[in-house]
């Protein structure tokens, strides 16, 4: 082989070992960036037990707040106030992010904040007489 020939054909070779690393890079930045199923999950099982967990006045929870408002009594503030308590806590401890909170008691709904068409759900809660569901919302 002439000294011209080698060249060209160590030319060609690299061009196409250039080619294989872009067609592979390109297939890993054109993926879009969606978070893991599992960590979604997490997060809406944290954000359901910091709520749930959150004192609104003295020693009373959210959660004892809610069992109360389903029983048809309050303790601490006002069932109508609760609902946009709640969504107060939700919005500081999420960023940008869209959720879904639901409160069923008495088999129905008893409160329903947010909405998600596509969600991960969060581990239910039960409370005395209800129960406690937190999604987050897929982007």
């Amino acid at each position: 082989m002439k000294k011209g020939q080698t060249e060209t054909v160590g030319l060609v070779i690299i061009v196409i070992l250039l080619i294989f690393i872009a067609i592979f890079a390109l297939s890993f930045s054109i993926k879009p960036k969606q978070e893991n199923d599992d960590i979604l999950k997490l997060k809406a099982n944290a954000l359901r037990a910091s709520v749930l967990k959150t004192n609104l006045c003295g020693s009373v929870s959210v959660k004892d707040e809610l069992e109360n408002c389903i029983d048809g009594y309050n303790e601490c503030i006002d069932c109508g106030e609760l609902s946009s308590e709640v969504v107060n806590i939700i919005k500081n401890s999420l960023e940008n992010e869209k959720y879904s909170f639901t409160v069923f008691g008495n088999n129905e709904v008893f409160m329903k904040l947010g909405g998600c068409v596509e969600n991960i759900t969060a581990v239910s809660e039960n409370l005395g007489n209800g129960v406690v569901e937190v999604s987050l919302c897929r982007r």
